[in-house]
């Protein structure tokens, strides 16, 4: 007879399922796709009418222009997270939440005519 565990988390952490996720949460790789994610949506957004909420990137857009600024934003934080290796899923959560935000942004502005 089979035991039921007592704690049924334990058996899904270590699930062939979690530890993708993990391996994709940290990998350079998919923090350098990011990048290019957010530099496309935010460059087609800036085409749909929306602007720079970040200071940072919206001063590097004034120098740089808007393609120049985004650009050089990625090309800053991909040298810097190339350094930075433990805390990488973490980096890599936060872009997937920002490029999520800057699809649901295109979309409302698509749906509103914008």
């Amino acid at each position: 007879m089979a035991s039921i565990s007592s704690e049924p988390w334990r058996d899904a952490v270590g699930s062939p399922r979690s530890e993708g996720l993990k391996r994709f949460l940290r990998s350079r790789w998919t923090f350098v796709g990011l990048q290019v994610l957010d530099l496309l949506t935010t460059m087609y957004a800036f085409r749909a009418g929306a602007i720079e909420v970040n200071p940072l990137v919206a001063h590097l857009t004034v120098v740089f222009g808007r393609f120049g600024g985004v650009l050089m934003s990625k090309l800053i934080a991909v040298v810097i997270a190339m350094g930075v290796r433990r805390r990488l899923w973490i980096v890599n959560a936060l872009y997937i939440a920002i490029v999520g935000w800057n699809l649901i942004m295109i979309a409302r502005m698509a749906l509103h005519g914008k």
